[in-house]
């Protein structure tokens, strides 16, 4: 999966065909297609398993503090040619059905499932009010970073970042006592 990131890196989704991929791993075309239909998926998995880490939630901070550093990882992360990447994939996904619902599912739906998780368990701690709503919330915060990252091209940074997880969250933070 390297050799098709680095190949997506280096010219696009177009320039990592599955030939170059194989010839670039070593590894036979028909091991590649018994486990992906096309290049654009492989490149796809490579993404999600090199940036998916890097974005996870520390569900040990304060809610704010781990939706900063989550969204702000994000913004890091999809800077520049992954971000590149990531509009491209984008496209392909709105072309190919297969390719769009495996982007929903492997990437889009588990990380709603654990910024929910991280609400509840806001709301469980105490450190949010109950009254809030964990999928809205998600889609005001995630909402605004892909616009800025896929439409309007916005150089955003980690500070773009913070400032909008507080603009969202801070209306429900229960005062400390």
């Amino acid at each position: 999966m390297r050799a098709a990131l680095e190949l997506a890196f280096e010219g696009g989704i177009q320039h990592a065909s599955v030939e170059r991929i194989s010839t670039v791993s070593g590894v036979a075309k028909s091991t590649i297609y018994r486990r992906w239909p096309n290049a654009a998926a492989i490149v796809m998995d490579a993404f999600f398993e090199e940036v998916g880490p890097t974005i996870a939630y520390d569900l040990r901070l304060p809610i704010v503090e781990n939706f900063c550093h989550s969204v702000g990882a994000l913004v890091v992360a999809l800077k520049g040619s992954r971000g590149q990447l990531l509009r491209e994939l984008l496209g392909a996904a709105q072309a190919d059905p297969d390719l769009r619902e495996a982007f929903v599912e492997r990437w889009i739906m588990p990380r709603r499932r654990m910024g929910r998780e991280a609400i509840e368990g806001a709301i469980a701690r105490g450190e949010l009010r109950p009254e809030i709503d964990p999928e809205l919330t998600l889609d005001l915060i995630y909402g605004a970073v892909y616009y800025h990252l896929t439409v309007s091209f916005s150089d955003i940074d980690e500070s773009f970042a913070a400032k909008l997880v507080e603009e969202v969250l801070n209306p429900y933070l229960k005062a400390r006592a």
